[in-house]
């Protein structure tokens, strides 16, 4: 008969120099338990599956690792010594930590606990964030989310600081977002739209040419914002210069301003949550590229199941609301 191969799973016990150093193999542990609930070797293999000999050879190896006997025969059975006593009560402290630990396990890899941190930026989290969190919500109850906003610290900064686990980035074709040891995913397109004053002359026109607005005094955000790099851009392949009239430090502010009639602007379009009324609101010809918008994480972080089951839920709700 083939004798089972039974997995040596140790836990060691280092005691002071004096004292005896032991490697509890938790095979032997799990069939000393039974040998003592049972009363029999021959119970014991039956009930763990395996032969009686390999029950025999562990035991004898148990007694040999411990120095003392476990067991002791008699003509009812087998019974446990003192030692084996000791041993099965440790035993059995391990097996219920054990299954707790398993427990606990089960519930992270199935998304029944656990937490995860994502850094979002302003416009996203005005716009398509409360969609992801109520759905998150609804399927992961019991994951606890936290929100940080990039605006106090670029999400890059977040990510090498271990304050998130997963971040919101975004760029433009011609600026590219690139940080070492940063990692990004494709989330989704967000396209770029004119916004004019109510009343002005393209305010009807189906789609209006960057080369009819050569004339316009330009409402820009400030601190090279990469929105103001995209205007000039975009002005320079029609053939003119921009006229920046005004810089505008948020995109309310930037609504205002046209509102108003200080000039017109670009901005994406998630960056129109909420709209204005007073604005109009055009589209622009494909040459115009949207804002690329991905998810970043710390290259060589390992993704929990939260963290992979929040960008599942993001993906999610992009493809069906955006």
């Amino acid at each position: 008969m083939v004798e089972p191969v039974l997995k040596e799973n140790f836990i060691r016990c280092r005691r002071s120099p004096s004292l005896l150093a032991v490697e509890f193999d938790l095979t032997r542990l799990r069939i000393l338990e039974a040998i003592g609930r049972l009363g029999s070797m021959t119970a014991a293999a039956e009930e763990l599956n395996y032969s009686p000999s390999a029950v025999s050879q562990q035991m004898k190896r148990l007694a040999s690792d411990v120095r003392t006997p476990v067991l002791y025969r008699h003509p009812k059975g087998v019974s446990l010594t003192e030692a084996g006593t000791a041993i099965v009560g440790a035993a059995r402290n391990v097996q219920t930590l054990l299954r707790g630990l398993d427990k606990e396990l089960d519930d992270l890899v199935n998304v029944r606990r656990g937490s995860v941190s994502i850094g979002v930026f302003p416009t996203f989290a005005a716009s398509v964030l409360p969609e992801v969190l109520l759905e998150f919500r609804r399927r992961y109850p019991d994951i606890d989310l936290v929100v940080r906003s990039t605006r106090s610290a670029p999400a890059t900064e977040l990510l090498g600081s271990r304050d998130v686990d997963l971040a919101l980035v975004w760029d433009y074709p011609h600026r590219p977002v690139e940080a070492p040891g940063i990692v990004t995913q494709p989330l989704m397109l967000d396209t770029t739209v004119l916004v004019l004053p109510v009343g002005h002359p393209l305010a009807d026109a189906p789609e209006v040419r960057f080369e009819a607005l050569h004339a316009e005094s330009w409402i820009v955000r400030a601190e090279n914002h990469l929105s103001r790099d995209l205007v000039e851009r975009m002005a320079r392949t029609a053939g003119f210069t921009p006229r920046i009239g005004v810089e505008a430090y948020d995109y309310p502010e930037l609504q205002a301003l046209v509102a108003a009639g200080f000039g017109v602007s670009i901005c994406p379009l998630l960056a129109l949550r909420p709209r204005r009324d007073d604005i109009v609101v055009k589209a622009l010809p494909d040459s115009v590229p949207p804002r690329r918008i991905f998810t970043a994480t710390l290259e060589g972080r390992p993704c929990s199941p939260a963290h992979r089951a929040l960008h599942e839920v993001m993906k999610d709700v992009v493809a069906l609301t955006h």
